[in-house]
């Protein structure tokens, strides 16, 4: 088995460092305190969040939540009573007629997948009345289990994009009543969660406790690296290692991924050199994915994202200097061309503007 992992969770053998991270989220579920995960994406967010699973084990249900997929309220009562009834205990047929019988006056249909034969719940709202007491009856259902649950809502700020309106506040007002169970609030757009538990205005403000993920150490990370080569007889030095957390500027994911390829590459003794061209490797092997966006792009916006990649990282993308040296035009349009790359998540904040997008970042840097 490959040891780098670059999707999912293993076990806390293939999982570095985060020990800190660890320690605050489970006694926040201890205490019962809601908390706020932000990190840029890729970081390994998720791969905490199953840590944090993990290390609960079987003390309590632990309902991890991804909203990413959902576009309204419907896809969010259906992924959320799914998770609810598959996480608080085993659906056997008691439990779905149990289920059957709470939900009664929602009608909630039961399917079975043909090939697993795992079976799901299907809650079908007609109007925005009946969507509320949905919701109410799934926090109720929580609620009246008798058990400590944690909910983890990954992507949370994706409730702001439903068509339905005040979708915070509704769910602001059944969290606070399940004053036993602990709720994770995680997502990638920071400004927008952050906006949700910051702002006075906003039902969320100041309901849970703010915990911001960083990139994993250098030194930690690069001797984990090394010292995972060389348990299955390769060789990576810790400095190949550092050279690898560096080129990737940190970002797990693509630190996990480089060294993923690297260690299936047949190479026993690994070497910088090695590295550098798996990288090459790996940006040509996406080449089809950055021409689509050139394309889809305007040459204005495109001419950005290449003049960010190659400084890695602007403080000031509006100043004469920046502007000028790479002919980008006035001001104002460099302005409206960043709220859209913004927008499309392609430029984050980052002590600076960055191109999210490690990879492609360093395709980019390649570009004349």
């Amino acid at each position: 088995m490959n040891p780098f992992i670059i999707s999912g969770y293993k076990s806390p053998e293939y999982f570095c460092d985060r020990q800190a991270e660890t320690l605050k989220i489970m006694d926040a579920i201890e205490n019962s305190r809601n908390v706020t995960l932000v990190s840029f994406r890729r970081l390994g967010k998720t791969g905490l969040l199953r840590h944090v699973e993990h290390k609960i084990g079987s003390k309590m249900p632990f309902l991890y939540i991804d909203l990413y997929p959902t576009l309204e309220l419907q896809d969010f009562i259906n992924l959320f009573s799914n998770s609810i009834i598959h996480g608080l205990e085993p659906l056997t047929d008691r439990v779905i007629r149990k289920v059957t019988a709470f939900f009664s006056a929602l009608r909630p249909r039961f399917s079975f997948d043909p090939q697993t034969g795992s079976p799901s719940i299907e809650i079908n709202i007609a109007d925005r009345g009946e969507a509320n007491m949905t919701i109410h009856l799934l926090f109720d259902y929580i609620r009246q289990s008798g058990r400590k649950v944690t909910v983890a809502f990954d992507e949370f700020q994706q409730i702001l994009e439903y068509p339905e309106k005040n979708v915070e506040a509704l769910l602001r007002t059944e969290i606070q009543t399940n004053t036993e169970s602990c709720f994770i609030f995680s997502g990638s757009q920071t400004h927008m969660l952050l906006s949700m538990f910051n702002e006075y205005s906003r039902p969320f403000y100041q309901s849970s406790e703010i915990l911001e993920l960083g990139k994993i150490k250098k030194d930690e990370y690069a001797t984990f690296i090394s010292e995972f080569f060389s348990r299955f007889n390769k060789d990576l030095s810790v400095a190949v290692a550092e050279y690898i957390y560096d080129i990737n500027g940190g970002i797990t994911f693509n630190v996990q991924y480089t060294c993923n390829k690297l260690f299936s590459s047949g190479i026993d003794k690994i070497e910088e050199r090695d590295a550098i061209k798996m990288l090459d490797k790996i940006l040509e092997e996406n080449e089809i994915i950055y021409y689509n966006y050139r394309e889809l792009l305007t040459k204005l916006q495109f001419q950005l994202l290449r003049a960010i990649a190659k400084e890695d990282k602007v403080e000031k993308p509006y100043s004469e200097r920046f502007v000028q040296k790479y002919k980008l035009g006035a001001a104002s349009s460099v302005r409206s061309a960043i709220d859209v790359l913004k927008g499309k998540g392609m430029l984050m904040e980052d002590q600076g503007l960055r191109v999210t997008d490690r990879f492609f970042s360093l395709w980019l840097k390649k570009q004349i």
